[in-house]
């Protein structure tokens, strides 16, 4: 089972500077294609009778159009034209999932409360 997170996402795009690994690295991003658009399909199909799925199917919209050109440059052999989407596609990933900002988060809610002197 492929799980979808930074780290994952991050591995194969280690491969893909290798050429050795360039082909595991396509097939990982290929399958998270795959995952990430059988989402998008979920997500529209149930959208207008299940309230606020709107911003989750655009933004999966959004990652499975960069993950669909960065495809096409990187099996054309242009790493550095895909490098930008990639770029994209990894901060989504990170900030979208929520694995960026959730420590962040838990920090502020549990910090001690700040003592303003009267």
């Amino acid at each position: 089972m492929l799980i979808i997170n930074i780290d994952t996402f991050e591995d194969a795009r280690k491969k893909l500077a290798d050429p050795a690994l360039r082909q595991e690295g396509l097939d990982i991003l290929r399958k998270i294609l795959e995952i990430k658009q059988a989402h998008l399909w979920r997500s529209e199909a149930i959208a207008p009778c299940c309230g606020n799925l709107g911003g989750l199917a655009c933004q999966l919209n959004e990652e499975t159009d960069l993950l669909e050109k960065a495809l096409a440059l990187i099996e054309k052999g242009e790493l550095a034209a895909a490098s930008p989407m990639l770029d994209r596609l990894a901060l989504l990933i990170s900030f979208g999932m929520g694995q960026k900002e959730t420590p962040d988060l838990i920090e502020r809610l549990t910090a001690s409360p700040r003592q303003d002197s009267v």
